[in-house]
């Protein structure tokens, strides 16, 4: 199998998403470092990516960010979380723009929100969405699914699961 990325959003996925917070507050130097991170769904990432089934696998953060102080702080966040490799190898978009260009060759995408997911798919990769207690109302996203309010080994075992069917489909 060639190997694949599997890009892991940030707000919302590994981190909890604080809706009642406006883009002002989000941007401000220091946000991101008062944010938890979603513990259980950041253990199973860490179980994935110490699974020697899935070794093919590439996992790195694919986040959209509003300036300079978002990119610092979700390093900070991510060494302290992952480790510094990890948080050296993310990758960043100004928020708005399309995270779709990372798409190419099948590369997964797990994200919380389902426009991203179907414009993924569309450039031609796989989404998988991360439903996370407040998205998910309009009930348009039909692919792969994860629930990150569920515990560490449901997540790890759903998306492990979900990527050995991909490797089996593609084999």
């Amino acid at each position: 199998m060639t190997k694949k990325t599997v890009f892991i959003d940030y707000d919302g996925t590994l981190a909890y998403f604080l809706k009642d917070k406006s883009l002002e507050e989000v941007a401000q130097k220091g946000y991101t470092l008062t944010v938890p991170m979603v513990e259980s769904f950041c253990t199973a990432i860490d179980m994935l990516m110490n699974d020697d089934e899935l070794s093919g696998y590439d996992f790195r953060l694919l986040s959209a960010v509003l300036n300079e102080y978002s990119v610092q702080d979700k390093k900070t966040m991510l060494t302290k979380r992952f480790g510094s490799a990890f948080a050296e190898k993310s990758v960043f978009v100004e928020y708005g723009m399309s995270k779709a260009t990372y798409a190419e060759g099948g590369n997964i995408l797990l994200d919380d929100f389902s426009f991203n997911l179907h414009e993924w798919e569309r450039f031609g990769g796989i989404g998988i969405k991360v439903y996370n207690g407040i998205n998910g109302n309009n009930g348009t996203w039909r692919g792969y699914s994860v629930h990150s309010t569920a515990t560490n080994n449901v997540i790890y075992a759903t998306l492990k699961g979900i990527l050995l069917s991909l490797e089996k489909a593609a084999a």
